[in-house]
């Protein structure tokens, strides 16, 4: 194992040194002109959008920025290596979800006529783009974690278990690779419509996955896509797949109406499939967890001069269904959110997601699976589960193609005695990464991850583990 380590670590080294490299080598190197056609006439596009905006208020480029990242300068138009980026952290190639920003385009954004890459559909007033990236990663782990593709604190073995004092393994795969299509029509004097698809091959046998499949119609959002409280923009970006532990929310089948009050202020409504109803049954009653109720939430978003911060609430139903022979209880879950993104200077910023329920403790990605919402116990009633979860983040660009980003979530449960002895109680998780992107192809970017976590379960048995991951990606 120590042999293990020594030459994993020596390899890590040798490729974050080899970034750097990369990253002062650009430096000395000049863009290579573009001669698609196709590529010359979208660069002429951008120009001009960023000669409209140039001409609006701060606040508003602001806006414009954060609601639609892609809409970057062009590859040709990169600043130097020693020029920060406004917002740090968002430069496209390393944004990965964050250009997923969960409060959606709704009727304001699209009714402008800007929609970059896109092209005309069958000479309609459709137009439509294709987007996505290409993603392989290589996991070296330390401490033989249960998940190979993603780091979470219930994978980690705790002492008592058979999976504890693991072997050492490492692991390659492709599957985050994901496509998405977005379609819009845009008709003066009609409610704008837009339909997004989205999915990736991230399962057991890396066959395809919906993740996004929703419709929007003025400031009505109907589908699936991530939950009214995920706050993305919360969370630094990772290489990790399942960076965001203490993330709340996911993605679910949803009716959402938001709005845009003014420069500063947005709101949104919403009723959502309760995806994750999570109760334990541990003297194993007949009947089976179910809702009569959807999930309904609420949020508002503040964005002020350099940054944003969220506030959120949710309410919703747990029910045991007894049928015949079974007892029938019911609970409410509750949940109440708070997160945000500062901007730290030009060259850093920091994040910040806190959230607290009661009964909602399998919306939090820590405890998702493991019957975190409620127990019933012997009698047939149920007991709800109260819940707390932070994660701290930060990032720092070196250059304008050289950043580092990090962050550490914890969550814990106050589980009753009657929670089973090896269900997860409580842990950390922290990542550390350094990410690279080529001076001249903002598409492409490549990295590496530290990530290190511990556990610990009901019985007070702990585990903790250590894993590095490697990167490369291509954005289109």
């Amino acid at each position: 194992m120590n042999t293990f380590r020594v030459i994993v670590t020596w390899t890590a080294a040798a490729f974050v040194l080899s970034v750097a490299s990369m990253a002062q080598a650009q430096d000395s190197q000049s863009a290579v002109p573009e001669t698609d056609e196709r590529i010359i006439q979208q660069e002429q596009r951008i120009r001009k959008l960023e000669e409209r905006i140039q001409q609006l208020e701060a606040g508003a480029m602001g806006g414009a920025a954060e609601a639609n990242p892609q809409t970057t300068a062009s590859p040709d138009d990169a600043p130097d290596d020693d020029a920060p980026r406004t917002p740090p952290g968002q430069i496209e190639g390393i944004s990965g979800d964050v250009r997923d920003t969960n409060l959606l385009l709704t009727r304001d954004e699209l009714e402008s006529d800007e929609f970059p890459a896109s092209w005309p559909m069958f000479g309609t007033n459709t137009r439509m783009k294709i987007g996505g990236y290409i993603k392989t990663d290589f996991v070296a782990d330390f401490d033989g974690t249960l998940d190979s593709t993603q780091f979470l604190m219930r994978t980690i073995p705790v002492e008592g278990t058979p999976e504890y004092g693991g072997d050492p393994y490492v692991a390659f795969f492709a599957k985050e690779t994901r496509i998405n299509f977005d379609v819009r029509r845009i008709v003066p004097g009609a409610v704008p419509l837009r339909g997004f698809i989205e999915g990736d091959f991230f399962t057991a046998d890396n066959q395809f996955r919906l993740r996004h499949a929703y419709i929007t119609v003025g400031n009505f959002i109907v589908g699936q896509t991530w939950t009214t409280l995920t706050f993305l923009e919360a969370i630094p970006i990772m290489i990790d797949f399942a960076a965001g532990d203490a993330l709340f929310g996911g993605r679910v089948t949803q009716v959402r109406y938001q709005q845009q009050l003014n420069d500063s202020w947005k709101v949104a409504v919403a009723a959502e499939e309760l995806q994750f109803i999570g109760i334990q049954n541990a003297d194993d009653l007949p009947g089976r967890p179910t809702t009569q109720w959807p999930l309904f939430a609420v949020r508002a978003d503040y964005k002020y001069d350099g940054g944003i911060v969220s506030f959120g609430s949710s309410i919703g139903q747990l029910h045991w269904d007894g049928a015949a022979n079974g007892p029938s209880a019911s609970a409410v879950q509750l949940a109440f959110l708070v997160g945000g993104r500062q901007n730290l200077g030009e060259r850093a910023f920091a994040t910040y997601h806190v959230s607290y329920t009661d009964g909602a403790g399998e919306n939090i990605m820590a405890f998702a699976g493991t019957d975190a919402n409620a127990v019933l116990d012997a009698n047939g009633n149920l007991t709800t589960i109260a819940s707390f979860a932070a994660v701290l983040g930060f990032g720092y660009d070196w250059t304008s193609t050289l950043t580092t980003q990090g962050s550490y979530a914890y969550g814990v449960l106050d589980t009753p005695p009657s929670r089973a002895p090896f269900a997860l109680q409580q842990g950390g998780v922290g990542h550390l990464n350094i990410i690279w992107t080529p001076k001249n192809n903002r598409y492409f970017s490549t990295g590496a991850e530290i990530m290190y976590g511990k556990t610990e379960v009901q019985n007070g048995a702990t585990g903790d583990a250590t894993r590095l991951q490697l990167m490369a990606k291509f954005s289109f």
